[in-house]
């Protein structure tokens, strides 16, 4: 099966980054996410209700919707922030201006001996980042109506993508193979399996001797 991929790129100042990825996984994963499923017996199950909440953005005019979880919004507030200070300090230093987040969803296939399980990726979201400098006060203004519109077409263009998707995984007949598609870890929902890596464009010139031409991280939410 092919992976559905998709990328979206902001030319933004550092004060937009958190407020521009935010605004993007959480509406991406808002539409990834189920409430609580809760077996009655096997292939029987239901699904609880989810909550959903609005975001205002502070620094850009834009409001958000994303999954009522403090839970969720704290592992998707910590991959962003870690993404924007090492973008941030890649700048400062002269590096690289670039830098590219995603977050992928996947899902794993049951063992069968003697072969380990396979996991595979079945959707992707990558979001390209350029860090622009703005020094004068009315080009900083123009620039956040600017990036707010933008924000609004790209989420709309989100919307419009996710619910086009021609596979979803199929939800477990038993609970105990329920980690195989949604994270567990959550208390009141179940998010389809997601992990989130990026990487800074460097510059040949900084990298040392034997290593990659990019920094990558990947995280696992399992």
């Amino acid at each position: 099966m092919n992976v559905r991929a998709y990328t979206l790129d902001f030319s933004v100042e550092s004060q937009h980054v958190k407020e521009v990825l935010s605004s993007v996984f959480h509406t991406i994963i808002l539409h990834r996410t189920f409430g609580k499923i809760t077996y009655k017996k096997e292939s029987t199950y239901s699904i609880g209700s989810l909550g959903v909440c609005d975001n205002d953005c502070n620094k850009i005019d834009f409001t958000y919707c994303s999954v009522n979880n403090q839970e969720l919004a704290a592992d998707i507030e910590n991959e962003v922030t870690q993404f924007h200070s090492e973008l941030r300090g890649a700048a400062n230093a002269g590096q690289t201006r670039n830098g590219t987040i995603a977050l992928e969803f996947y899902e794993k296939k049951k063992a069968r001996w003697p072969f380990g399980g396979d996991v595979f990726t079945w959707e992707s979201w990558e979001v390209r980042v350029e860090l622009v400098s703005v020094t004068s006060t009315p080009e900083q203004q123009r620039r956040q109506e600017v990036i707010g519109t933008e924000l609004a077409e790209k989420v709309f263009y989100i919307t419009q993508m996710i619910n086009k998707s021609d596979y979803l995984p199929k939800t477990p007949d038993i609970p105990n193979d329920i980690g195989n598609v949604y994270h567990t870890k959550y208390s009141d929902i179940h998010p389809f399996l997601f992990r989130m890596r990026y990487s800074l464009n460097l510059k040949p010139a900084t990298q040392a001797i034997g290593k990659s031409p990019s920094v990558r991280k990947l995280l696992d939410y399992t």
